[in-house]
């Protein structure tokens, strides 16, 4: 991974909103692999257990992290189909109703009662359903909403992304070093992410890297320390 310049999102605050999500679920999969792994092979278990454990936190990780965003997602759908019918139904049944309240709207945002009037009937001759939706819910039109499935497979594709970073180092890497390497690979990454993250949504990339390095690595000194307790080194796992 390396870090590159941010695209620009103040114009686009959705695809920013979805990079951000996308990096958050990857930060996930780093520090619930990175602290599985860190945790067994702390406890001396050969690469055998390290990799089943390691897949065993992905597949779980994955199948979690893509059902709550199926669920949030769908929730949301719901939620945005239910509005649209409601404002739907009153476009129809008293139109005249409407168009006054989408003329108050923009004479409220400063124009004069007239232009704001030959706006709103300019509007709703072209869309009436489409000019309350922007106006009163700031959305584009009926389709503007997540879909469950895209958001499901996004949060899954992301976590198992950060999760396969140090499941890879951890089986791959010299006992000796082992967890040492993953510790240092897994807070590069988390400051890479935690970075664009920051930069996505202009806010200040010293306190995202100071808080996400913070929980990541307080997640892996705690099953460190639980996996000196233990003893796996004579534990055996046919793959």
């Amino acid at each position: 991974m390396r870090v590159v310049e941010a695209v620009d999102d103040e114009d686009d605050p959705a695809r920013g909103q979805a990079r951000r999500q996308w990096l958050a679920d990857v930060n996930d999969g780093l520090i619930a692999s990175a602290g599985m792994v860190e945790g067994v092979a702390q406890a001396g278990a050969t690469a055998g257990v390290i990799l089943v454990s390691g897949v065993a936190t992905v597949l779980v990780g994955v199948a979690t992290v893509a059902g709550i965003r199926f669920a949030e997602a769908s929730d949301e759908r719901d939620a945005h189909d239910a509005l649209v019918e409601a404002e739907r139904h009153r476009v129809a049944t008293d139109p005249a109703a409407e168009l006054a309240e989408l003329a108050e709207i923009y004479e409220e945002k400063g124009l004069s009662p007239q232009l704001a009037r030959q706006v709103a009937e300019e509007l709703t001759a072209h869309d009436a359903l489409a000019a309350q939706l922007d106006a009163e819910y700031r959305l584009a039109g009926p389709a503007d909403v997540a879909r469950p499935g895209a958001s499901a497979a996004r949060a899954g594709a992301a976590f198992a992304t950060g999760a396969v970073l140090p499941l890879l180092v951890s089986t791959l890497v010299p006992p000796s070093v082992r967890v040492s390497l993953t510790v240092v690979v897994v807070v590069a990454a988390l400051v890479v992410s935690a970075t664009l993250a920051a930069r996505s949504g202009r806010t200040s990339a010293v306190r995202a890297v100071v808080r996400t390095v913070g929980i990541g690595v307080l997640a892996m000194l705690i099953t460190i320390g639980l996996g000196s307790l233990l003893d796996l080194s004579e534990a055996e796992v046919e793959l």
